[in-house]
């Protein structure tokens, strides 16, 4: 009745409180559900810390809160977000944080935020006082049996102990929060807008409006990081050994300290020590791919069944087509889905399946009737980097038919788990990728990953290998088209070539593209049309610039030209430099760097940074966020963010590569990742940013009031990039990212890779 909104479960009806409250289990009407809404009266002061405006915790190991965020966290202080905890054995470890609104509440006044969430979809979405204020998805949600399990507890206003370490300190330690909290509800569904409007008039915060307190020393108490009604003990501190904390978020080792003599230590100047930001290491990456791993196996066992089928991707032609209704011609090849067992008994070989046969190299990889030559050649490269037990995170092959593969979506890595019944043209002969050893499962398995994560194997017909690269490595992806003025000037000077060794040297991968046209065209040289290569080596040996390619058909189609296989210009010593052993029908050749300038169109480059180097933001362009380009007068209404040096680093020029990736459109209905995915999809905006000295404010509605340092062309891609050194300017520069036109609507993430330390925040 207080909501004037069918549905509602009140988790909160008091007095406003500065303290949190622990309100008990959820009520069994709000478990199962895969949608649900959630709303609170809340007010924040501009210099608190994070809030947790409602938390949910299950078992006392995982929690899910939507928080306002403090000034010590990635989103902007006072935006509403989405945060991740897991209990670990000695503390608790943040696993990750999503801004969904776009605007700061910490303003001293009252506001009613409203968050919905569809697990189904993975998306969670703002209103501040009943409008809407931001989106985000690709999340991480429970898909199976609802977002919450019957027996999670709620609190409201705080987070349970659990969030505190062996020695009192809270991973969101900083400022301590500073809020006032009243009357919250939740639904068991996504309320609609007109709704969310209708709940902001019926609980308007003018009536709490002699709560407003503008100024920090009106504040009426501070903020208590314990739970009311919380059963928790305090923490030991003599228990510990002061020196065996790893202070930038590692975990203590919990040795009892030995009798000696007692040492004065002031325990608080240690918790109120900043940390260093955290990141996940590439084993705990993998335990978190493997426990979705275990949950398919447990459903299985629970089932009474031996071998896994994949109900989300299944073995027939929902998997093959985008629309099964009307299949491509080409792709009508598949006459049947076979398990690897009975692919062996077909073709009669004597050993057995297994995952990898021996060591893996590129020659395994052999493309089929698909055309997804660009997903190919980047595997193709990815296993002369000896990287692909990265990304198959099941270490081998297993009568389940279970196999969980990892990708890097948007920043976020995320598990893909199928099962291995492989699509076959005839009995015993997959119609897709497979490889040259006939027994082994890695390259179907990882295609089949692949295509389920776009949502069907026809998906995959036409693609960037930066944008596979990417994908299967988290890097930075660019595309060196040769043929634009900046390239011909790089190529005159030598200054492109230059760059490859570079990149080479740097363990950065590589990709080249052909001249556009049909892969069934196929020039005289042996060059295919239209196709994707992997670029295997860049070397300069005896004063010769030389390039290894690979085709990923991986026949006899090669280059025919010098430097081929059997071409004169070879001499012993300079195989024995390069260590070339002529193959033939593998599809490995060399050639010249002047002729692949000739024959080939664009580089692809995917820069491998470690994690430490990577600082993202997500943003979106929505309603008036979506100002387009420089053209329009709303140009300014775009997201703009802060790129600020920080440190000694500050003093100096600093080298920095900014990416721009666009994400799935807000209209999207369909499963998969499709729209995010290809470059090549209808969907893809054209898109750009600038990067200019605006004096730390935002850039006004006239681009050329203000000095351009840098920026892109507009190009409907799915990532573009600007790569720029930056002169020392204190105010920091300010990047504004736009699609070409005004009301293009879409999630994006903005990402920035430098060795320095530096702030990336919105404005």
């Amino acid at each position: 009745e207080q909501t004037s909104i069918p549905g509602a479960v009140c988790v909160l009806d008091d007095e406003p409180r500065s303290t949190g409250r622990h309100c008990g289990e959820i009520d069994l009407c709000l478990c199962q559900s895969q949608r649900v809404s959630f709303s609170i009266a809340v007010m924040v002061q501009p210099v608190s810390g994070p809030v947790c405006l409602f938390g949910t915790e299950f078992e006392k190991k995982v929690c899910w809160e939507i928080l306002v965020a403090g000034s010590e966290q990635g989103m902007e202080a006072g935006q509403v977000g989405l945060r991740l905890v897991t209990k670990g054995e000695r503390m608790t470890t943040v696993a990750k944080e999503w801004n969904i609104g776009a605007s700061s509440i910490a303003d001293g006044r009252w506001h009613i935020v409203t968050v919905t969430i569809d697990a189904d979809l993975g998306e969670a979405t703002s209103f501040i006082d009943g409008v809407y204020d931001g989106y985000q998805n690709g999340l991480p949600l429970p898909r199976n049996n609802g977002v919450w399990e019957p027996g999670a507890d709620i609190w409201v206003g705080a987070r349970p102990p659990t969030d505190l370490d062996a020695f009192g300190r809270s991973d969101s330690e900083g400022t301590d929060s500073k809020m006032q909290i009243m009357d919250a509800f939740l639904w068991g569904r996504c309320l609609t807008e007109d709704e969310i409007a209708a709940l902001y008039t019926t609980m308007s915060p003018a009536e709490y409006g002699f709560f407003d307190l503008a100024a920090e020393d009106a504040w009426h108490g501070s903020y208590s990081a314990r739970v009311d009604d919380w059963e928790s003990e305090e923490a030991n501190y003599e228990l510990y050994d002061q020196e065996d904390v790893e202070w930038d978020g590692q975990y203590s080792s919990g040795r009892k300290r030995p009798v000696r003599d007692a040492v004065a230590i002031d325990i608080d100047s240690f918790a109120r020590r900043p940390r260093k930001p955290r990141f996940e290491t590439r084993e705990e990456v993998n335990q978190r791919m493997l426990s979705v791993e275990r949950a398919v196996r447990e459903a299985l066992s629970a089932k009474g069944e031996r071998a896994f089928t994949d109900q989300e991707f299944p073995p027939d032609d929902r998997s093959l087509y985008v629309d099964p209704g009307n299949p491509p011609l080409k792709l009508q090849v598949v006459s049947e889905w076979t398990r690897p067992s009975d692919i062996a008994k077909e073709i009669s070989i004597s050993s057995q399946p297994c995952l990898f046969s021996g060591s893996v190299n590129s020659s395994d990889v052999c493309q089929g009737r698909l055309g997804d030559c660009w997903f190919l050649s980047a595997v193709a490269v990815l296993t002369e980097m000896s990287r692909i037990s990265e990304v198959i995170i099941t270490p081998a092959y297993n009568e389940e038919g279970i196999y969980t593969i990892r990708f890097c979506i948007q920043g976020e890595w995320v598990a893909v788990v199928v099962d291995d019944w492989i699509p076959c043209e005839s009995p015993g002969k997959p119609a897709f990728a497979t490889s040259r050893k006939q027994n082994e499962l890695w390259v179907s398995i990882l295609e089949k990953a692949y295509a389920k994560l776009h949502g069907s194997y026809e998906a995959l017909e036409g693609g960037l290998v930066q944008d596979a690269l990417v994908d299967l490595t988290g890097g930075a992806g660019e595309e060196i088209d040769m043929r634009s003025p900046q390239a011909q000037i790089d190529l005159a000077s030598g200054r492109l070539w230059s760059q490859l060794l570079h990149f080479n040297q740097e363990g950065f991968l590589l990709g080249a593209g052909s001249p556009s046209g049909s892969d069934a065209h196929i020039s005289s040289s042996g060059i295919v049309q239209g196709h994707a290569y992997s670029i295997l080596q860049i070397r300069e040996v005896d004063g010769h610039k030389l390039v290894q390619i690979r085709n990923p058909w991986a026949n006899e189609v090669e280059w025919n030209g010098p430097w081929s296989d059997s071409s004169q210009e070879w001499t012993e010593r300079i195989k024995h430099k390069l260590k070339h052993v002529p193959q033939s029908k593998n599809g490995v050749f060399w050639m010249s760097w002047q002729d692949f300038q000739i024959h080939f169109r664009s580089i692809y480059v995917c820069r491998v940074y470690p994690p430490e180097m990577r600082y993202s933001v997500h943003g979106q362009w929505r309603g008036y966020s979506a100002g387009g380009c420089q053209d329009y007068d709303s140009w300014h209404q775009n997201p703009q963010y802060r790129l600020r040096v920080t440190g000694r680093d500050a003093l100096y020029p600093v080298h920095v590569f900014i990416t721009l990736t666009q994400g799935v459109g807000f209209s999207r209905k369909t499963n998969g990742f499709r729209n995010y995915q290809s470059s090549h999809d209808s969907s893809m905006f054209y898109i750009g940013m600038r990067i200019l000295k605006t004096r730390g404010c935002r850039a006004a509605y006239n681009i050329y009031m203000h000095e351009s340092v840098g920026g892109t062309d507009y190009v409907n891609s799915r990532e573009i990039s600007c790569e720029l050194v930056l002169e020392p300017y204190p105010k920091g520069y300010t990047i504004v990212p736009t699609t070409i036109h005004p009301g293009e609507e879409a999630p994006f993430v903005l990402s920035v890779f430098t060795k320095a330390p530096i702030k990336l925040e919105a404005v």
